[in-house]
């Protein structure tokens, strides 16, 4: 086994890699393949971890526990959640990372208005179906999705966005 840290190139920068640097790795034995033993979200689990900030107890319409997004199937790996930046909803960023065509699930916890795919500049594409807070979107092998979603209310856009 081999892990290289740092290649110390000399162009274009020669000074490039210089200092100290930190690292974290992992060793995740797992059977088959790495598609098998999901390593692409393992990684994902390592490298980007949850940010929680402590509160003092307050009044609130949530429970204790809460889920503000799922995503379905387990190959998807959502990548961004955060406030459009015309102001009129939220979006949310996710790609497919198995190499396998999927119908992407995305449970909301708002009551949803509208849901529509856009392009990474966050322009639409076309409106998306929605099921109560549920959205499902075709998504092909390897793709990244881009959805924007406008809630019943803006309390739900709130909700959702603070979650962010």
């Amino acid at each position: 086994m081999r892990l290289s840290l740092l290649r110390s190139p000399e162009y274009p920068d020669p000074h490039a890699d210089e200092g100290e640097h930190d690292f974290t790795y992992s060793l995740y034995p797992h059977g088959g393949n790495w598609r098998e033993g999901f390593s692409v979200r393992r990684g994902y689990e390592l490298n980007y971890k949850l940010i929680s900030i402590q509160t003092q107890e307050h009044t609130g319409a949530l429970p204790p526990e809460h889920s503000f997004v799922q995503l379905e199937p387990s190959n998807l790996i959502l990548t961004a959640m955060k406030q459009a930046e015309d102001g009129s909803g939220l979006v949310l960023r996710f790609y497919e990372w198995a190499g396998k065509e999927v119908e992407a699930k995305l449970d909301l916890a708002a009551k949803t208005e509208s849901a529509s795919e856009t392009d990474l500049m966050e322009r639409e594409i076309r409106p998306l179906q929605l099921s109560n807070s549920e959205i499902t979107a075709h998504t092909g092998p390897y793709e990244i999705k881009t959805i924007k979603v406008r809630f019943a209310s803006q309390q739900g856009a709130e909700t959702a966005a603070s979650a962010n």
